[in-house]
Formats: structure tokens, sequence, C-alpha cells
């Protein structure tokens, strides 16, 4: 498949889970410091939700900031991890740099990819609130919505590999990608929800290192079945 075709085959002594764990440790306190980064910039959302007192254009501007901050910091969180996955250094310059890089191709894929998913959750809330005699309707926008959620598993890792690609793009790749190794996406879904799980449970958790581990596992296994296709491909 061509658009592996710029992954190097590597050596894997390790399974993807255990490697996402391997990457983590090797630079921890960077990887730590990424995710503080990014955490933060939920705050300002966490706090207009959490107080409805406050005048209705300040809770509007706090959620705007977060929705808006968080697409480039996750797409160059993905890019950092990436980095950290194959060994490479993640230093204070490589994050300003990749964040600069990234911005624009973020706000380009995981802005309408992410967005399609709010579309189908709200179509949901939507049509069980007014429509809930429309079973079928709503049990398809359901199984819809759970599978644009296992097609997100890639969505981070095709961007950091290749920032050019289209949402269009990676919304058919990651789609390709479910299809083709669906055992092992799921054992990675499996893995994602726990680390989300712990981090929701724990608030240290989830401001310390649950997303970058999220993304570890995610980025990981994005990197073994790159190079599976690398090798079928024979090129």
């Amino acid at each position: 498949m061509p658009f592996f075709d710029d992954i190097g085959v590597r050596d894997e002594p390790r399974g993807p889970i255990w490697e996402a764990f391997a990457s983590l440790a090797d630079q921890v306190e960077r990887l730590v410091a990424v995710n503080v980064g990014w955490a933060v910039q939920l705050l300002p959302g966490v706090l207009g939700l959490a107080f409805p007192e406050w005048p209705l254009w300040l809770r509007i501007a706090l959620l705007l900031y977060s929705a808006t901050a968080l697409v480039p910091l996750t797409g160059a969180l993905y890019a950092l991890v990436y980095r950290a996955a194959e060994r490479d250094h993640i230093s204070l310059e490589v994050t300003r740099e990749t964040l600069r890089e990234l911005a624009v191709p973020s706000f380009r894929t995981l802005a309408p990819l992410f967005g399609t998913f709010g579309v189908l959750v709200w179509a949901w809330i939507i049509l069980q609130t007014t429509a809930p005699q429309l079973t079928s309707l709503i049990s398809l926008v359901v199984v819809a919505s759970l599978l644009w959620l296992v097609c997100a598993t890639y969505w981070g890792p095709l961007l950091a590999d290749q920032p050019d690609l289209s949402a269009l793009a990676i919304a058919r790749r990651s789609v390709a990608l479910v299809w083709r190794y669906p055992g092992e996406t799921l054992a990675t879904v499996a893995a994602t929800v726990l680390a989300a799980l712990i981090g929701i449970v724990s608030i240290g958790g989830l401001v310390l290192i649950a997303p970058v581990l999220i993304a570890l596992l995610q980025t990981c296994r994005y990197m073994q079945l790159a190079d599976r296709e690398r090798v079928r491909s024979g090129s």
C-alpha cells in the first residue's frame, strides 16, 4: 500500500503495547511535560462547564478556547509521541517546531474527523430525546459512532506520519487498517479504554500521563501494522 512507503522496517523485539510503555519509560519526564501542556488547555473548558452561574458569554468563550486550542496541540502531541516511539530526543525546541508545523495540518484533518464524531453524537442525543420510537435509526447512529471512534485509533498516528494527508485520506486509510487488522485494532482500543478509565478515575493520571500513553499505544500499533504492510507489498 503506497501510504506506508516512507516507513522503514524496524526490529520489533516487543509487541506494540509493551513497546509503548518502553517508549514512555525512555523519556518519561519529557512526555509528562508534553501531557501537562496538553491537559492545561482543558482547564478553561472544564471551568466553563463546572460553573453554570458564570455569564453565558464567558462560559462559551472558555469552551471555544479549549476546543480550538486542543486541535493543534493534539496534532503536536501525536507527532511528539511518534518521535518518542522512534527513540528520537524530545526537547523544548523540537516541541515548538512540531507545534508550528502541525498547527495547520491538525485543523485541516483532525477538526473535521472529530467534528464528524461530534455530529454523530448530537444526532443520537436529538433522536433519543425527540424520536425515541425510531429505534432502528438510533441503533444505526450508535453503531456508526462506535465504528468511527474505533477508526480514530489511527487518525493521530497517520497525521504524525504524513501531515500532508487530507482528512478524507486519513479517514479512508484508518478504515482500511481497521478492516484488515480488526483483532489488533480492538486490542489497542481495549488498552486505550483502560488507560482512559484510569485517567478519568485518577485526576492526576489524566493531567500527567493518560493522553500521552493513549497516543503511544495507538502509534506503536500503527507502526507495527505499517511494517506489515510494507513487507506485504514487497517494497
